[in-house]
């Protein structure tokens, strides 16, 4: 084994695993899991490619998620408070990721599926990254929300105010590379869903489908995925 990983609880902060190569070299990547009942809905998801690329030397860092993961969306004041406050302790971790010893702060990506993305991209003008990969992201937190909870507000309302923290809205800040990656046949995301996201996010940026659903777990997508950090973040 060429790494070691440690399963960590921070006080006042997220359960995470922190993926430690025994030869580092530099670079990071944050994963960020998606939502779901599945198995590897959790901070599991990324753990088996965060040890392949500790192979070529990665320090990775893979977070529990908790909104909407313990708490349920309910209505505009709280959601906004959950968002910001989901996106506070990814922001803390980024940093903690940037601190460990050999990782070099220039060469940091981001990685997130589904909720991981949509939460990942407010990141985007705060912090200074070198890549990121987006899965199956959606445009605005109320396509999710307002389909599958019941929220106690006006449904205009809700989607104007949580508007200035929609993925469409925090993708316009960023300065890396990014990938995005989506599947031709998601039940949750129309292929035009998806477009429009991308149109809005800055240059560089790439989009890719495939042939899957919304779990988006194609051995190819992993590849295609590691390639594109490879190159961004200088590995062999």
């Amino acid at each position: 084994m060429d790494f070691v990983l440690e399963d960590i609880a921070v006080d006042d902060g997220p359960v995470l695993y922190v993926v430690r190569p025994e030869k580092p070299n530099g670079a990071g990547v944050l994963y960020l899991h998606w939502f779901d009942e599945a198995p590897n809905a959790n901070r599991t998801q990324f753990l088996e490619e965060a040890e392949i690329l500790a192979g070529a030397g990665v320090t990775a860092v893979l977070p529990q998620l908790t909104f909407p993961w313990q708490t349920p969306p309910t209505d505009t004041t709280n959601d906004l408070v959950r968002i910001r406050a989901e996106v506070a302790g990814i922001r803390d971790t980024f940093a903690d990721l940037s601190e460990l010893e050999r990782v070099d702060p220039s060469r940091l990506a981001l990685v997130g599926h589904d909720f991981g993305a949509m939460h990942g991209m407010a990141l985007f003008g705060e912090v200074e990254m070198a890549a990121a990969v987006l899965i199956a992201p959606t445009p605005r937190w109320s396509d999710w929300f307002l389909r599958f909870w019941p929220i106690d507000a006006d449904r205009y309302d809700y989607m104007r105010a949580l508007s200035e923290v929609d993925p469409i809205s925090t993708v316009t800040a960023a300065t890396c590379p990014l990938l995005f990656q989506f599947g031709m046949t998601d039940f949750y995301i129309a292929a035009m869903t998806g477009l429009e996201l991308f149109e809005a996010a800055p240059e560089p940026k790439e989009i890719v489908s495939y042939d899957c659903g919304h779990e988006m777990d194609l051995a190819g997508i992993r590849t295609d995925r590691i390639a594109f950090l490879s190159g961004r973040l200088g590995l062999d």
